[in-house]
């Protein structure tokens, strides 16, 4: 499990951003040393300056004897050897010619540097650093006044190590919090390959995992999710359109190989042979018939018609076809009615939306009985376009009015009248294609059929 929590992105990724954070973290801490060991130099610096100054202004009033003297006093008033002033003679101890003045200083008569103490005081065994201001004084003499920059240098390691184990402790946290990032982006991503290898294996039925989280691996899920859901109603509808059409045409294609094995058999009189060739040619029409709408319907759901898009009037159109149907109705002594009100207009693609307004019309017509009544509506209804069909026929009960849009549905009061059961079917494509909706009402009695446009 180590070796492959090593080899994911997550945690190299997380790996990378330790390691960008701890420099970071790092060059902070050292920025701080930085700045508090400067600080540190400058105010020693400023002390030395502050001593020295007073210790001219002493010079000038007095001779050098005096400025000896003084200084004793200052030293032993001090208590220590944290500030030491002394006034030597080139002759007795030359610092000058360790010291580069141009390098350290622009001021050729006063400089601050650092040196070892024992440089300073003439002792043996004091090793440690020492900050000097020097200051030349006329006929040879040198103002020395040092501080001892041990307890500053303690500071400061202590300091350094501080900052060192501090950088430590960030980038072994920053590690730790980095692999426990890549942990948990692993085993989610994990979740989700465990889940497609089980949608892979024919389970249509898993869904990636969501948490209360939100981010955006929830995000990504419920797009997946809505996609599997999308895909396993497809499959399914495939799988209900295979069995239902392995249903519906066996009974013809049965039909058409007991005609023809009858008559390679039987020959009859030929007189027969017309007739049979009739039945026949009306059998392959009906299948024809039966592809022909599945193709279109497949078609519709693939969105392949969108080319074809225009601006479509749907009160001309459906006046159109309510003027070529008030003839098909009259010859099955139906009365057909219409209302269509002008500039109901969306965009569209005509040729579908006129075999779906026809489908309804169809179905109409097979449906109501003879002295019936069928009216169509086309009229904008709350900022919508409302397409209705109604009839006074048995109608559909209203239980069965979700699945009589699935493919080959037929109620048991259809079976005795032809059709394939795929018209609402493609209705209802076309709708879904134009963002429209389907709905299906008691008429009390019979059936409307309603299409809903947005405009």
């Amino acid at each position: 499990m180590t070796r492959k929590l090593f080899n994911t992105s997550a945690f190299r990724l997380s790996l990378v951003y330790a390691l960008i954070f701890s420099i970071v973290a790092a060059g902070a801490l050292g920025f701080i040393y930085r700045m508090a060991k400067g600080q540190m130099q400058q105010q020693t610096d400023d002390r030395l300056q502050l001593e020295t100054d007073a210790l001219l202004n002493l010079y000038r009033n007095m001779a050098v004897e005096g400025l000896i003297d003084a200084i004793r006093v200052r030293n032993s008033e001090n208590g220590s050897r944290y500030l030491i002033s002394r006034l030597v003679h080139r002759s007795q101890l030359d610092l000058t010619k360790d010291i580069d003045f141009e390098a350290i200083s622009q001021n050729p008569t006063q400089v601050v540097t650092t040196l070892p103490l024992s440089h300073v005081i003439g002792e043996k065994g004091h090793d440690e650093p020492a900050r000097l201001m020097l200051t030349i004084l006329p006929g040879g003499y040198q103002l020395l006044v040092v501080t001892d920059l041990k307890e500053q240098h303690t500071l400061l390691d202590r300091l350094l190590q501080t900052v060192l184990a501090a950088s430590a402790i960030i980038f072994t946290l920053a590690l730790a919090g980095g692999s426990f990032m890549g942990y948990n982006v692993q085993r989610r991503i994990n979740a989700v390959s465990q889940t497609a290898n089980d949608i892979i294996s024919g389970d249509l039925s898993r869904r990636m995992p969501v948490t209360s989280r939100n981010d955006e691996f929830d995000s990504l899920s419920r797009v997946l999710n809505t996609m599997l859901a999308r895909t396993e109603q497809l499959m399914q509808s495939m799988r209900e359109v295979t069995d239902n059409l392995a249903h519906d045409l066996r009974n013809p294609l049965n039909r058409l190989r007991n005609r023809l094995e009858a008559t390679q058999y039987h020959p009859n009189d030929q007189n027969d042979y017309p007739q049979l060739v009739q039945d026949t040619i009306v059998e392959v029409d009906d299948l024809i018939r039966t592809f022909n709408a599945l193709l279109s319907i497949a078609q519709i759901e693939s969105a392949q018609q969108r080319k074809d898009w225009a601006e479509v009037d749907l009160g001309a159109l459906a006046e159109e076809l309510a003027d070529l149907y008030t003839a098909v109705a009259e010859e099955e002594d139906i009365t057909l009615t219409y209302h269509a009100e002008p500039g109901l207009h969306i965009h569209g693609h005509r040729q579908l939306l006129a075999q779906a307004i026809t489908n309804l019309l169809d179905n109409a017509v097979k449906y109501t009985p003879a002295g019936g009544h069928i009216n169509l509506n086309a009229s904008a209804l709350n900022g919508h376009i409302l397409i209705s069909v109604a009839d006074n026929g048995p109608g559909i009960p209203p239980d069965k009015h979700g699945q009589v849009f699935k493919r080959f549905t037929r109620l048991d009061n259809a079976r005795s009248t032809p059709g394939n059961g795929l018209g609402l079917s493609l209705v209802k494509a076309v709708a879904d294609l134009h963002g429209a909706e389907v709905q299906l009402q008691d008429n009390h009695p019979g059936l409307t059929a309603s299409i809903t446009f947005a405009r």
